[in-house]
């Protein structure tokens, strides 16, 4: 349990100094507070975590931290080591993760504030990369890759493919769709919003509703649960978080020859942006649709539109043709 007590300097104003037994406990409450003061959703608190929990077992190990001894070069060394990683190219997700630590430990008087500042930074310019995408070929074959009989629950796997390649919905929204959200008389599908905080009302259509009824009907177990997404082992329950789904789109691709790819399920995502953008959507639909906050978010996709890009292409220099 995590005990309080107040520390009174000698000319200064009392200070609340939480003190906490072990690293477990610890992550515990960092992860209240990333969802209750900053609102973060599931997924990125997963992840923060993960990289937190990655430098206390580095640090203190099986000991209780000792808050009062952490330098920077604590945090530099454990940073040197996860970024020198080659399972990935470099990120600034360890850096920004232990900076919310630091802002978490300073709010709760066991550092002292601005501490998070000594931590580098790795520069990333805007728009500099293209974002993974797959291509209409590429989806059909993975919805019909997992619509083949043969396989492991095909109509509740084609009815999640279709939703992540039609509606461009997130692997955690599709994960948490209830049988409630789906207006099958108006054609929409409420959509809660998880990561945004927005809720927002896709379309129903044709093909989705179809393959969300043949689930339903002939597929998904009898179950007590409004989740329209089952696990097929008994007793059948939800799916415990998005990686089940970005796991069904992982195998599917295997299957189908498509190179793989990290984020399988937001891939899909991507595809669906792409296409709307193809089709002439603007930007405000897509963000609308894709329920990004800022356009920036849906402008990266007007990289992959190709046949656009070059009717506006300027002539190389000194190319006469």
């Amino acid at each position: 349990m995590v005990q309080s007590e107040l520390a009174r300097g000698k000319d200064g104003p009392a200070t609340l100094v939480l003190s906490i037994s072990s690293a477990a406990e610890f992550l515990s409450e960092f992860d209240a507070y990333l969802g209750a003061a900053k609102g973060l959703a599931e997924g990125t608190r997963r992840q923060y975590g993960r990289f937190v929990q990655g430098f206390l077992d580095g640090w203190c190990g099986d000991r209780p931290p000792n808050w009062q001894g952490l330098s920077s070069e604590d945090l530099r060394a454990y940073l040197r080591h996860e970024l020198s990683s080659k399972r990935r190219r470099p990120s600034n997700s360890p850096i920004v993760a232990l900076r919310a630590m630091l802002r978490f430990l300073a709010v709760r008087g066991m550092v002292p504030p601005g501490l998070e500042e000594t931590l580098p930074r790795i520069r990333r310019w805007r728009h500099a990369t293209l974002p993974a995408s797959l291509s209409c070929d590429d989806v059909d074959r993975l919805i019909q890759c997992v619509a083949d009989a043969a396989t492991f629950q095909p109509l509740r796997n084609t009815a999640i493919m279709l939703l992540l390649a039609r509606t461009g919905m997130r692997a955690a929204e599709v994960v948490h769709l209830n049988l409630d959200d789906v207006d099958w008389a108006g054609g929409i599908i409420h959509i809660r919003g998880a990561k945004s905080r927005r809720d927002r009302d896709l379309p129903l259509l044709r093909d989705v509703g179809r393959a969300l009824l043949a689930y339903i009907r002939r597929e998904r177990p009898s179950s007590s649960y409004r989740t329209i997404f089952l696990q097929a082992v008994t007793p059948a329950r939800p799916f415990t978080d998005s990686s089940a789904i970005s796991k069904i789109v992982r195998r599917a691709m295997n299957r189908a020859d498509v190179a793989p790819a990290r984020g399988a399920a937001h891939l899909l995502r991507h595809a669906a942006a792409t296409t709307m953008l193809a089709r002439g959507t603007s930007f405000k639909n897509i963000a609308d649709v894709l329920g990004h906050q800022s356009l920036q978010s849906t402008a990266l996709y007007a990289k992959l539109n190709l046949p656009s890009l070059s009717r506006i292409a300027m002539p190389w220099p000194g190319d006469r043709s």
